[in-house]
Parts: structure tokens; C-alpha cells; sequence
């Protein structure tokens, strides 16, 4: 360690520009996977910080609520199962407009009063008999403000913005809640059916799942049969999976090649008596502290820089997330460093130290 802290303080320039590499690959590699879990969240957030433990469907559904339809009598027979851990859902794709603009959206019926009613972060929450909304606070990036007025297209019916709530996106859409029953007098060709029932206990999906016709998928697996979101994981964890490969393959040729450089330097400390196996200690903790500050450095930057980002684009990254992925990038560049010890063996005093003169 003593050697590497006093090489590194000699050649301080060289050891800054290493640092400075090595600090932007970390950069990259935290900012593309806030922008690729950015994408994961904006896809399915309902689904992914809902209260919901469980949600029920048709058994030919699939888990795909748009594919399932309860009727009524089903709906009252898992409320009588799971009592209050039971609330009907109902949601399907609707275009609005607002003033000459026009927005989609996923219109949502739920329960006043359940655990699934949205919190108002802005507002009023919705209370039985209201013909409001409440929506997601992404639609204020389009205008809408309180007290506004959506027009659904091509019907003409109008619902009135009482509340903004957060993380209430499907599909890449906002959701715009309405009571249960509102939903259904705007969808009167559904006859009062609903696509799922949500349940927020264990014991409830026991008890559901004892019922006939019906199907209970926990929450993890209703995420994976949303349309589309199994597929767009696949490419954004190849991405991620592709970028982590590139960086280490990068960091490798990096150190393998700033480690030949100094192949006169090793030679001439061997020919004084340092063992090759100081000499890989010395390489190896030399790229540890230059891997662990540059890292720091740019996990720093990336939160910051994450704080300046427009509202409207999809970045989510938290610190555990940092902390792993800083975690990774240090055991990679230290497997890289591991990479050139090979060559240090391979040094031979005499001829190193005849290359140099």
C-alpha cells in the first residue's frame, strides 16, 4: 500500500487522468440505468408501488386484466371471502382533450374508501358519489391544473381534476381515477363488470383463490403479463447487462496496458530485491484506491446531476441502486486489475531494465 499511495502521489497528473477515465465510465454506466429503470417505472408504476399484495382475474384471463372480466356475482362473492382486503378494479385506455390539446390516459374506476383509492398529493382524494378525477401529477407537464376540465373523446363526457396523486402511470400513460361506479356509467357496454378484484393480505389470496373461475397472480406476476413489459425488461436488462461487459472489458485493457508501460519501473524494483508478489499488491491496491475514489466521485455527480433533469424524463435511481452498481463497477475494475499480474511475473530484471536504458 505504501508503494501505491507513493506512486500515485509522484505521478500525480497521470493518476488524475486515470481517475477522470475511469470516473466518466462509472458516470455512463449510472446514468444509463437510471435512465433504463426510468423507463421500467414509468411503464408499470401503479402496478409496482400499489398497496395490493394480490390481484384476481378470470381464469382465462391469463393475468392480463384487459382480458378479464368479472361479473358482479364474482365480485361480491370475493368481497364476502376477503371482506375489506377486497376491492374491484376497472380500468381501460381513453383519449381526453383539453382545450384544442389532446392527451391519453388510463382511465381507472376504484373504490372510494378502499386501500386502492389514491392519496391526493394536490386536492381532494375522491369520496362516493364524486364525478371528478383525481390523476397523475405527470399530466401537470401538459397543462392541466386544478380545477380543470377533461373532455373524453369521442362520448363528450367531462370529468373535473379534484386531486393530483404520484406514481400513478400504466403503460407509459397517466391513470386518471374515478369512482367505481362513475367508471361504469361511462362504460355501459361492460354491463358493471370489472377487469380484477385487488387484495392487500395473504390470507385473502388464500381464501380467493379457493373460489371457482377465478385466477389469483401475485403482484410481481401481474407485472410480468402487462402487455408489453416483459418484453421492453429483456432489452433494457440486455442493455444494462451489455454495458456492465463493455466497462469491464474497457477497464481491463486500461490497466493491462498502463501495467506494460511500466514494465522498466517493475524490472528495476525487482532487480533491487521487491518481490513479485509486492509488486502485485502494490498494482492491485494502487487501482483499488483510484477505482474506489473515481466511483465515489461519480456516483456524487450522478446524483446531482439526476436532481437537474427535466420532470418529464423517465430516470429513477435510487441509493441502494448506487450502491450496487457502485459495488459492481469496483469488483470489475479490481477482476481487471487481477488481469495484468501476469505480466508483472513475467518480468525479467535484465531485460527490463536493458529496454529502459
Amino acid at each position: 500500500m505504501y508503494l501505491a499511495l507513493r506512486e500515485l502521489r509522484h505521478h500525480r497528473l497521470r493518476s488524475l487522468l486515470i481517475g477522470g477515465i475511469v470516473t466518466l465510465i462509472a458516470f455512463m454506466v449510472f446514468m444509463l440505468i437510471g435512465l433504463t429503470r426510468g423507463l421500467a417505472h414509468d411503464n408499470a408504476a401503479l402496478l409496482i408501488e400499489t398497496p395490493a399484495t394480490h390481484f384476481v382475474t378470470t381464469r382465462d384471463a391469463g393475468g392480463v386484466f384487459t382480458r378479464s372480466f368479472l361479473t358482479p356475482d364474482t365480485v361480491t362473492r370475493l368481497q364476502a371471502v376477503a371482506g375489506p382486503d377486497a376491492t374491484p378494479l376497472a380500468q381501460s385506455f381513453a383519449t381526453l382533450s383539453r382545450g384544442d390539446r389532446q392527451l391519453s390516459g388510463v382511465l381507472m374506476g376504484v373504490q372510494p374508501g378502499s386501500f386502492m383509492n389514491p392519496a391526493a398529493q394536490q386536492g381532494q382524494p375522491l369520496s362516493a358519489g364524486s364525478t371528478g378525477a383525481v390523476v397523475d401529477e405527470s399530466l401537470r407537464e401538459d397543462g392541466v391544473t386544478l380545477g380543470d376540465t377533461l373532455t373524453l373523446r369521442p362520448g363528450g363526457e367531462t370529468l373535473k381534476v379534484i386531486g393530483f396523486t404520484r406514481a400513478a402511470r400504466l403503460n407509459h400513460q397517466p391513470v386518471v381515477f374515478v369512482t367505481l361506479q362513475h367508471w361504469q356509467t361511462l362504460n355501459p357496454r361492460l354491463h358493471r363488470t370489472v377487469n380484477t378484484v385487488a387484495l392487500n393480505t395473504e390470507g385473502a389470496a388464500a381464501r380467493a383463490a379457493q373460489l371457482a373461475g377465478v385466477t389469483v397472480h401475485t403482484r410481481a406476476a401481474a407485472l410480468q403479463e402487462l402487455p408489453g413489459y416483459r418484453e421492453e425488461q429483456g432489452s433494457l436488462i440486455m442493455i444494462q447487462v451489455f454495458l456492465i461487459v463493455v466497462a469491464a472489458f474497457v477497464l481491463a485493457v486500461f490497466f493491462y496496458v498502463l501495467t506494460l508501460q511500466k514494465t522498466p519501473q517493475f524490472g528495476l524494483l525487482k532487480a533491487i530485491g521487491a518481490s513479485t508478489r509486492t509488486l502485485a499488491g502494490s498494482l492491485v491496491a494502487q487501482m483499488m484506491v483510484l477505482s474506489i475514489l473515481a466511483v465515489t466521485v461519480a456516483a456524487l455527480v450522478t446524483l446531482g446531476a439526476a436532481a437537474l433533469l427535466p420532470a418529464g424524463l423517465p430516470f429513477t435511481l435510487t441509493v441502494p441502486t448506487v450502491l450496487g452498481a457502485a459495488a459492481l463497477l469496483v469488483a470489475v475494475a479490481a477482476f481487471s486489475s487481477l488481469l495484468s499480474l501476469g505480466s508483472i511475473a513475467r518480468v525479467d530484471p535484465l531485460i527490463a531494465i536493458g529496454a529502459s536504458t
